[in-house]
């Protein structure tokens, strides 16, 4: 039924942007970024090539590649301090500042992808479950942004953290809370973008 008769039954609202929570290991551990402002969620471009024949052109799919995404949050400071967090971060993931005693360690996506931890986001229903979550596979840090400062403004700081990944996989409805399934396109299905192999239509 269309979503604004299904006020009744077993039905859900539509999805609201600002019902989310996001995870990532290194911030967080086992809960949630409950500083989180906005992220970004996956967004999968896929590669043209074009093949030109007199005054035609003809295009065809090449790889699909997929965008970075940008977690923006605030910095609570008491009782977690995102911008030492995000510091502690940098470090984790092999970089060190210049010194007298400075060794041989460099940066590396293996100590990425081990600092970072499992990076995930979920929309949520009204009564807090999760209905969607997307899940990043091996993400790597591309940009911290500790946030400025200025005299004219009592705006809370913000930070953003910038991150690629390989690949995301997308779990849909009851089977959002538990583990990743890499979704499929299902030609037949009807109002549904996504369906999850194995999960309930």
């Amino acid at each position: 039924m269309p979503f604004w008769t299904g006020v009744t039954g077993a039905g859900h609202d539509p999805k609201r942007e600002s019902r989310f929570v996001v995870s990532i290991g290194a911030l967080n551990n086992t809960s949630y970024v409950w500083y989180a402002k906005s992220f970004t969620k996956p967004v999968a471009t896929v590669k043209s090539v074009a093949h030109r024949y007199l005054n035609h052109s003809f295009n065809y799919p090449g790889s699909v590649e997929w965008n970075e995404v940008t977690l923006e949050m605030v910095d609570p400071t008491d009782p977690v301090d995102a911008a030492g967090s995000l510091a502690d971060l940098l470090s984790a993931i092999g970089y060190d500042v210049p010194s007298s005693e400075s060794g041989l360690k460099t940066v590396s996506k293996r100590k990425s992808v081990v600092a970072i931890g499992i990076v995930s986001v979920s929309h949520i229903d009204d009564e807090g479950t999760p209905i969607e979550t997307w899940t990043l596979n091996q993400p790597i840090v591309t940009k911290i942004d500790w946030g400025s400062v200025k005299y004219d403004s009592d705006n809370l700081n913000t930070l953003k953290l910038s991150l690629k990944y390989d690949w995301a996989t997308c779990v849909l409805g009851a089977e959002a809370t538990g583990g990743t399934r890499a979704v499929t396109a299902n030609a037949g299905d009807t109002g549904t973008f996504f369906k999850v192999s194995g999960s309930a239509s």
